[in-house]
């Protein structure tokens, strides 16, 4: 069944499980909704049945989704800066071009959620539980993502410069182009990730050890050896 498109719609700091238009909607009523450039800022959809939704150039400000089923949604363009997604089921959501810096997202269910081209600048992915979320081309600048589980993903493309990752399982990862200068590696599982091309920033000893296991490139070893010996490698 196709969804229905509802947009434009003013409302800000509204409790949408009062809101008459959206009301037969919510997980028993003919099927998902589309709404486009909806503002949403600081609305209340706490524990709201939503599967498949479609959030197309809303504005989520502030929105909160605290134990919100959101299973398959959507959400392309638009904003959701300081959104809460505590305890959210976004299993199999899907973030495409958002800025979402500043959202918490702590206890969430993730599995197979993928982030595309998002902003994700102080975002709290700390304790998220399910397998398979997929982050790429993202700016996570200071994101927190400790103890996310990442392993055997494309984590492309991404700017993790100064974010947390204790504790994150990266095992078998791709994090091919990424840059994670300054980013806390402690206790974070990396066998078999592939740091070849990444921007690895200055490497001590400490952080050395918190790259055991990792595949990198000669040019970035040869470096490392540089940094740490002093030595001149040659032919």
């Amino acid at each position: 069944m196709a969804s229905e498109l509802l947009a434009d719609l003013d409302l800000r700091g509204t409790l949408l499980r009062e809101r008459p238009e959206l009301r037969e909607h919510r997980g028993q009523g003919p099927g998902p909704l589309t709404l486009a450039r909806c503002d949403l800022s600081g609305a209340d959809l706490r524990g709201l049945d939503l599967p498949g939704w479609v959030f197309h150039d809303c504005n989520l400000d502030e929105a909160r989704l605290t134990g919100a089923r959101l299973d398959a949604a959507v959400f392309h363009g638009g904003s959701a800066r300081s959104a809460t997604f505590v305890d959210a089921d976004l299993a199999g959501a899907r973030f495409e071009m958002v800025d979402a810096t500043g959202a918490h997202f702590g206890g969430a269910l993730m599995s197979e959620a993928q982030f595309h081209g998002c902003r994700l600048m102080g975002t709290n992915f700390e304790g998220t539980r399910g397998l398979g979320m997929l982050l790429q081309d993202s700016n996570l600048y200071a994101a927190n993502l400790g103890g996310a589980a990442l392993g055997n993903a494309a984590l492309t493309g991404l700017r993790l410069t100064e974010a947390s990752l204790r504790g994150a399982d990266l095992r078998g990862s791709d994090l091919s182009g990424s840059v994670l200068v300054g980013a806390d590696l402690f206790a974070a599982k990396l066998k078999n990730a592939d740091l070849r091309g990444a921007d690895l920033g200055p490497v001590d000893l400490d952080r050395l050890r918190a790259l055991s296991g990792a595949i990198i490139s000669r040019t970035q070893a040869e470096a490392i050896l540089v940094e740490l010996a002093n030595v001149v490698v040659t032919d």
